[in-house]
Parts: structure tokens; sequence; C-alpha cells
């Protein structure tokens, strides 16, 4: 069990290490048209192919003069276009460019190369045991070195890429595999407080790359589904899958995949005094009232989580709705997962799949009754039958607990 002072050092590593990784954000949300770039053309790991100090990334030469020469002049050459450029020194220099050409040419290559270089170097660092992590065991080993492997090669590709493709694929694999690997350590009990950490880091980087506006973004295209005018897009499906996946595991994806709620749970971490909410219902009918506002928005095509400011946080673009939601993000170290909690029209739908799901934490005859897990547990479902649909698998009440196996990860 990790000590209280390496898992404050960790939390504060972790949040480091976010900062410093968000930084070439800039490079890969401005390449889409959405992250109002504060220096255009400037662009950590990014050059304008163009030269005309736009931060776009276009590969395109800028379009010369074509109007009719005047009489007795020739008409000056037109200059390739960037692309051919760029393709003409490929052929001509094979293999100078390397990984980054196949990362362009196929990132589906790219990113089986990447995932087995990082799932080789990861497999070494988890068996060391180093940073308070104890050695895993072959399946559990190999279900948490493919996690971070995915996840992480998924990043970088996506990032060199430039913008060049949709991060839909991305987010989409992320999610459906991410679920299923986090709930496997779980069943095992190998999900400790440490590997939960780095989960979450992974996750928050991961939704500032290309996942995170996939979920409030995606949610008008839900009800006008459910209403009979909306088509099944990638999107949707995959938000189908993981809302079905939660039937099964609970909230699998809101505790350690979603990165609106893996950033809120780093902040949890933060030793400051606590705003504590006994009554359960309370944040569950505001939600609910949310969700019915959202509802009825979206029969309109009116986007109302919008105004969270979630879409420009994660996308760096300095407007009003990035300080609200980081407003919100900053009254997570204070109130435990405020978005998920009292504002997440998901949640209403996660928490009512969650009441009936197959697997969740419980307890076991050789629990002594201390109470311990119900003391530790932020949203206070941990006492004896109480329902678990609020709860986000955060381990505070396993780590707490004194005697283990007494919470266990598990059928109904």
């Amino acid at each position: 069990m990790i000590s209280r002072k390496k898992l404050i050092g960790l939390v504060l590593s972790a949040g480091i290490g976010t900062a410093t990784l968000v930084q070439p954000v800039c490079a890969a949300v401005c390449p889409r048209g959405i992250g109002g770039c504060v220096y255009p053309g400037r662009c950590f790991l990014f050059t304008d192919m163009d030269g005309n100090s736009l931060c776009d990334y276009t590969r395109t030469a800028i379009t010369q003069a074509t109007q009719t020469p005047a009489p007795g002049t020739t008409a000056p050459p037109l200059s390739p276009p960037a692309d051919a450029v760029h393709a003409t020194q490929i052929v001509a220099n094979p293999g100078t460019s390397g990984f980054f050409d196949i990362i362009h040419v196929s990132p589906v290559v790219a990113g089986i190369i990447l995932f087995v270089i990082m799932s080789a170097i990861l497999i070494r660092v988890f068996r060391s045991g180093r940073w308070g992590m104890r050695p895993l065991s072959n399946g559990p080993l190999l279900a948490v070195t493919s996690l971070f492997a995915l996840g992480i090669s998924e990043i970088i590709v996506y990032v060199l890429m430039g913008g060049s493709v949709s991060g839909m694929p991305f987010a989409l694999i992320y999610m459906i595999t991410g679920v299923p690997l986090v709930t496997y350590l779980w069943k095992t009990g190998n999900m400790d407080r440490s590997i939960a950490l780095l989960v979450l880091v992974l996750s928050t980087i991961a939704g500032f790359v290309f996942l995170s506006p996939i979920m409030p973004m995606e949610f008008i295209g839900l009800i006008r589904i459910a209403t009979g005018s909306g088509l099944l897009l990638p999107g949707i499906f995959g938000i189908l899958v993981v809302l079905a996946l939660s039937l099964l595991v609970g909230r699998m994806f809101c505790g350690h995949i979603c990165p609106v709620g893996s950033i809120q749970e780093l902040l949890s971490h933060i030793p400051l005094k606590k705003i504590v909410i006994r009554n359960t219902k309370i944040p569950e009918l505001i939600r609910f009232a949310v969700f019915i506002v959202v509802v009825a928005g979206g029969m309109y095509l009116i986007d109302v989580m919008a105004y969270t400011g979630s879409y420009d946080f994660f996308s760096l673009t300095l407007t009003t709705g990035l300080f609200v939601f980081a407003g919100l993000l900053l009254l997570s170290a204070f109130l435990y997962r405020p978005v998920c909690r009292f504002l997440c029209p998901y949640g209403v739908l996660f928490s009512l799949i969650s009441h009936v799901s197959r697997y969740r934490l419980k307890r076991t005859d050789i629990c002594i009754q201390c109470r311990k897990c119900e003391k530790a547990c932020p949203v206070h479902v941990a006492e004896a039958g109480a329902s678990k649909r609020e709860c986000y698998l955060c381990g505070r009440c396993t780590e707490v607990c004194p005697v283990k196996g007494a919470i266990v990860y598990g059928k109904r």
C-alpha cells in the first residue's frame, strides 16, 4: 500500500507532468481551427508549411498570381505545392524522414510500432516495482501495460499527425478498450492507488489531445436518435457501447477514462478541507434538473453543456467558457467531482444503468464493521446495502480497509 506522503508526491508530480505534456496541445488543436492560437504560426512541435504565419498547418503553397501577363513578358513559373515538394524529397531521399513519414502514410502501422515499443518499456517498469508500485503477475501486467501503451501511442501518433485526421477514431479506441482493461485490473484486485492515479493522468492528457469533446458534443446526437430524427454516427456508437459496458461493470468509464472526471479526481487529492454533502439525493436531483434542461435544449439543437466551458478548456481556447470550467475544476479541490455529480447529463444515464450493474464494489463476510470505508467514501455510498450508482470507483474505501479482501469488486 502506497504511503500518504508518496501519494501526495505522486499527485503533485502528476499535476506537473500533465501541465508539461499539455504544452504541445496548441499544435494539436490549431489545425482543427479551435485553438485560438495565441502565437500564430509558432505552435510548439509544428511549423506552418506555407510560411504565411497562420496557425493552420496547411501544406499547400501560396497561390501565385494568375493574371494574364503583359505583352512581351513571360509568366513566372508556378511553384509546386508544398505537398509535392515533400513527396519528391521522400522519393529522392528514402528513409530520411523515417518514422514521421510512416505516421502520415500509415498511422495504424506507426501506432502498432509505438504500442509494441511502449509495451516493452512499461513491462520492465511495472515489473521493477518502482515508484511504490508492487510487481504484478502476468495477466494484470499485460492489462496495465496495454492500457498505458495504447494511450501513449495514440497520443503521440495523433499529435505528430498535426490534426490532419479526426480525433474520433483515437477517442473511440481509447474509450472502448480502456474500460475493459481497467475493469480487469479491478476484478483481479490489482487496481491500487498508484496505478489509478497514473490512469487518471493518462486520461486527462488524452482529453486535451483528442478525447474530451466527444462526450458532451454527442449528447444532442443521442437525443436525436431517441426521438427518431438522428443517425448512428461513430461517436454516438462509442458512447452507446460504453453505456452498455456500464450495465456490466458500473461507472468504470466515469471513474477512470472520462477526462472530465479524471481531472476532477486528480484535483480532489489536493489536501484541503472538503465540503461534505451527506444527503446524496441533493446532487442527484440537481443533476436531473440539469438533464431535463439539456434534453429540452437538445431537441432544438441547443447545446446547453457548451456553457460550462468544457470545450474551450480542453481545446485551450481563451474565452469566458474556459474560465467558467476552470472555476468548476477549482471547486473540485473542495467538493468532490462537482461537474459529474451536479451538471453532467451523462451522469444521469450512467447512474441509472450502474444502479443495476452486474459488477460493483461490495463487502464480503470477513468485514469487521469498522466503518472506515464509510468515512472515506467521498459520495457516502459505502454503507452496507447502499446503492452503488454514484460510486466512481475512486478506491478510497479499499485503501483504508484494514482487512484485505473485506471489500472487493465482484458480482452483486
